[in-house]
C-alpha cells in the first residue's frame, strides 16, 4: 500500500457542485466543460469557472482532473489540443480519457499532463493496465466488475495509480462496451448522452438495473488492497448530494487513519443512503463475480432523495488559515508578508504611511482592520504588526494592504502549478495514414458464427473465411479440417478477467499457443487492451484485428492501434457514411449484416430471472415494453453475457458507399439463425453479388441500417 492517504474523489457537474466536493472535504474533484466528457447533459463548467476552480483547489491543496471521455470523431479531435490549452497553463492536475487517439494526441501535445484512462476503457486485467503503462500512462480506471483481490493484484503487478468507484449508479455493461441507447435512440453512451434503457422494463420487471454502491462498510478492506483514489460517481447530481456524500466519506476515511476502531454509526449511514439512493443498495462486485441481489428487479426509480435541509454549501467552503506579519514604517511602503505554514508571499505594497497630525493607529487597531478576511476565502489566525508609533493611514489604506497582500499570496500559492507551453501543440492529421495489408480489390467475406450448428451452413456457403469465438473453436476442430479452403479467424473474449475462469490470460496464452501450432490460422480478433497485449510477444502472429469495441473513431486512435501491434481495425458502430468517408477505411473490415452487440455484463440474465444453470452456449431473449426480443448469448464457461440488438442490421445494398470507403473484407455476425437461415442469407448474397455485380437490394425483411444514415449525437 501507498503511504500516502487514499485520495477522496468527487464529481462535480457544475460550479456550485465543485465548492460542494471541497466544502464536503474532496481530496480531488472530477468535472467537466462543454465538450468531450462523458455527461454531456451535467451542466458543467465554463473555461472561466474552471480556471478559478483550479485556483480555489490549489490554494487548499486538492486537485481537479478534467473529463475528457468521450469517443471523438475526426472532425473533433483536432480541437482536443486548443481545449486542453488554457486548462494546462493553469494548472489542471491530469485528464480522464477513454479515446486511445485522445491520449496519444495528449500525451504527445503536453508530456507532462498526467492521463488517467477511464472506466469507459473497461480495464479488466493487469496485462491492460501494464500496456497503457507503458505508453505513458499515470492512473488507470479500472472496471468496475473487478472484484477486490483482482483489484490488489493489478496494483502489485503494476504499481499503477488505481483509482476505484466507492459509491454512486452503476452501469449493468461494462462500461464502454455498451450500445443499447446508441441503436435504441441514437444517444450514445460513448458520446456522453446514455438515455439509460437499462433502467427500463424487460420481462416485465427490472433485471438490467443495477442497485447503487454503497462501501461505507468495507473501506478499511479497500484502502488495504492498494486503491490510490475513491471515487464518487454523480456528475449529473445535486450540489447537496455531493456534499453530503463526500462529508460522509471523508469522516470515515480519517477514522481509519486516525484510529484503530472503525465502525460506522447508524445515523451515518441512512444519511449515507438516503443520498438519492435507487431502490436499494450493494457493495458493487468486490465480492461477488454477479447476483440477483445487485439488481433492481421490482423498481428501477430512485427510492430516496437528498436532504434539501442542508445549508448553503457556497457557505460551508473551507477558508484557508494564514498567518500575517506587516510592517509599517513612517514614509515608507508597507511591507505584508503571508502565510499557510507551506507557502509564503511578501509584498512591498503601495500604502505609504503618514506622521500622525493628531492621534496616531495603534497596534490593536491595525490588527483588526488586517484580521478582516471574510468572504475572501481565508481566515487570519496569527497576526503580528511592527510599526512606528506615531504613523496614521485611513482605515481604506489598511484594507488595501490586506488585499495586495492576500493577492500576491494566491499568485505565490499558486504558480508553482502554472505551465508554460515551450513547443506547440501538435496538430491533427499530420501523419500519413498507410497499410502495411497487401491491398486487394477483391473484397473478402468473413462469416462470423456463435456455436457449431452454425458452422456447417458457413462452410458450405463461398465466403471467404470464418470466424469462430474461442470458446467454441474446441468443438468444431474436425469440422475445420474438413474445409481447408475457408481462412479461419479465432474471436478472443470481449473480456478478459483473473479468475481462473476460460478467459483468463493463462487460459488465452495456452490456447492462442496451441491453435498458432497447429491450424492455418489467418486472424486473431481483440475486443480489448489486454489482448492487444498478449498478442504483441508473438513471435510469428498471424492477422491482428481489432474488433468493434477498440474503437477506432478517428486517424489519431487508428494510427494508434496501427503503431502498436494492430493490423486492421473494425469501422465503429456508430460512425455514419459521411463520417467513414472523411474518416477513411481502406482496408479496414466493416460489419455489413448481424444483430450488434449492445452490452457485455458480468452480471447474468438468467441467472437473475430464472436462477444460475451453467448450461454454455443456450442464449435465451429479454423481451421489452415494446414486445421487441433482445437476443442473449450465455457464455457460461466465462460467466459473461452479450446482450444483442432485437433487430438485425443490414447495410449489404450500400454498394455506392463501399465503393468509396473501400473496405477490405466485409463480415456477416450470426447470432441466433439457424443453419437454413444462414445459408440462405448468404446464398442470396452471392446470387445478387454475382448476378448484377452489386447487391442494391436487401437480404431480409425485418432490418435496420444501424447508424449508417443517421450516426449518433
Amino acid at each position: 500500500m501507498e503511504n500516502r492517504k487514499v485520495e477522496l474523489l468527487s464529481p462535480a457537474g457544475t460550479y456550485e457542485c465543485f465548492l460542494a466536493a471541497v466544502a464536503g472535504g474532496a481530496d480531488a474533484v472530477y468535472l467537466g466543460l462543454n465538450k468531450f466528457g462523458a455527461r454531456a447533459n451535467a451542466g458543467n463548467l465554463s473555461t472561466d469557472e474552471l480556471l478559478r476552480a483550479l485556483d480555489i483547489a490549489h490554494i487548499r491543496g486538492r486537485k481537479i482532473y478534467l473529463t475528457v471521455n468521450t469517443l471523438m470523431k475526426d472532425g473533433e479531435i483536432g480541437e482536443l489540443g486548443d481545449f486542453l490549452y488554457e486548462p494546462y497553463r493553469s494548472g489542471l492536475d491530469g485528464v480522464i480519457v477513454q479515446d486511445i487517439g485522445a491520449m496519444s494526441l495528449i500525451h504527445e501535445s503536453y508530456p507532462d499532463l498526467p492521463i488517467h484512462v477511464s472506466t469507459q476503457a473497461a480495464i479488466t486485467e493487469s496485462a491492460g493496465a501494464e500496456y497503457l503503462k507503458s505508453l505513458g500512462v499515470t492512473r488507470v480506471v479500472p472496471a468496475r466488475e473487478l472484484s477486490l483481490k483482482e483489484i490488489s493484484k493489478m496494483k502489485q503487478e503494476t504499481g499503477l495509480e488505481l483509482e476505484c468507484f466507492i459509491h454512486g449508479s452503476m452501469c449493468y455493461s461494462y462500461s464502454g462496451k455498451c450500445l443499447l441507447s446508441s441503436f435504441i435512440g441514437g444517444r450514445s453512451g460513448n458520446r456522453g448522452r446514455c438515455a439509460q434503457p437499462c433502467r427500463l422494463m424487460y420481462e416485465g420487471k427490472y433485471p438490467l438495473s443495477l442497485k447503487d454502491m454503497c462501501t461505507i462498510d468495507i473501506l478499511p478492506e479497500l484502502i488495504g488492497a492498494g486503491i490510490s483514489s475513491f471515487k464518487i460517481e454523480g456528475r449529473m447530481k445535486s450540489s447537496e448530494y455531493v456534499y453530503s456524500v463526500t462529508n460522509i466519506y471523508r469522516k470515515y476515511i480519517d477514522i481509519y487513519y486516525d484510529s484503530s476502531d472503525y465502525a460506522v454509526s447508524d445515523d451515518d449511514r441512512k444519511r449515507l443512503i438516503s443520498a438519492y439512493t435507487r431502490s436499494g443498495n450493494c457493495d458493487g462486485y468486490y465480492f461477488r463475480h454477479n447476483g440477483r441481489e445487485m439488481v433492481t428487479l421490482k423498481s428501477s426509480s430512485y427510492s430516496t432523495e437528498t436532504d434539501k435541509s442542508l445549508p448553503d454549501v457556497k457557505s460551508l467552503l473551507p477558508d484557508v488559515d494564514i498567518n500575517v506579519k506587516c510592517t509599517i514604517r513612517c514614509g515608507e511602503n508597507a511591507v505584508i508578508t503571508i502565510s499557510d505554514g507551506v507557502n509564503e508571499a511578501t509584498t512591498v505594497t503601495g500604502v505609504i504611511a503618514d506622521k500622525a497630525l493628531t492621534r496616531a493607529l495603534s497596534i490593536d487597531e491595525i490588527t483588526a482592520s488586517l484580521r478582516k478576511c471574510k468572504g475572501t476565502g481565508f481566515c487570519v489566525k496569527e497576526c503580528t504588526v511592527e510599526c512606528d508609533d506615531d504613523i496614521f493611514i485611513p482605515k481604506s489604506r489598511l484594507n488595501e494592504i490586506r488585499r495586495q497582500g492576500i493577492e500576491e499570496f494566491k499568485r505565490s500559492a499558486t504558480a508553482p502549478y502554472k505551465r508554460e507551453i515551450t513547443g506547440g501543440v501538435v496538430s491533427v492529421g499530420s501523419k500519413n495514414h498507410c497499410l502495411s495489408i497487401p491491398e486487394s480489390d477483391r473484397v473478402k467475406v468473413i462469416a462470423a458464427i456463435l456455436n457449431r450448428k452454425q458452422l456447417k451452413a458457413v462452410l458450405s456457403s463461398e465466403c471467404d473465411g470464418v470466424a469462430i469465438p474461442m470458446g467454441v473453436f474446441r468443438e468444431c476442430k474436425e469440422d475445420l479440417k474438413a474445409a481447408p479452403d475457408k481462412e479461419l479467424y479465432i474471436e478472443l473474449p470481449y473480456i478478459i478477467r483473473e479468475e481462473g475462469r476460460e478467459n483468463s490470460r493463462v487460459n488465452i496464452e495456452r490456447f492462442v499457443k496451441y491453435v498458432l501450432d497447429n491450424f492455418p490460422v489467418a486472424g486473431l480478433y481483440a475486443s480489448n487492451l489486454e489482448t492487444v497485449r498478449i498478442l504483441s510477444g508473438l513471435d510469428n502472429k498471424p492477422l491482428i484485428v481489432a474488433d468493434v469495441f477498440l474503437y477506432a473513431y478517428n486517424n489519431e486512435a487508428y494510427d494508434f492501434y496501427r503503431e502498436n501491434g494492430v493490423d486492421k481495425t473494425t469501422v465503429p458502430f456508430e460512425l455514419n457514411g459521411r463520417e467513414l468517408i472523411k474518416r477513411g477505411i481502406k482496408g479496414e473490415e466493416i460489419i455489413v449484416y448481424g444483430r450488434a452487440p449492445v452490452m457485455v455484463s458480468a452480471n447474468c440474465t438468467y441467472k437473475t430471472l430464472y436462477g444460475c444453470d451453467s448450461r454454455t452456449g443456450e442464449g435465451m431473449y429479454l423481451t421489452d415494453r415494446k414486445n421487441e426480443k433482445l437476443f442473449v448469448n450465455r457464455i457460461c464457461k466465462e460467466c459473461t453475457n452479450v446482450i444483442y440488438n432485437s433487430v438485425v442490421t443490414c447495410i449489404t445494398d450500400e454498394e455506392a458507399l463501399f465503393d468509396e470507403i473501400r473496405p477490405s473484407s466485409v463480415r456477416f455476425c450470426f447470432t441466433d439463425e439457424d443453419g437454413d437461415e444462414i445459408k440462405r442469407i448468404l446464398d442470396r448474397y452471392y446470387s445478387l453479388r454475382n448476378e448484377n455485380g452489386s447487391t442494391r437490394e436487401q437480404l431480409i425483411n425485418k432490418y435496420t441500417r444501424g447508424h449508417i444514415k443517421r450516426g449518433v449525437e
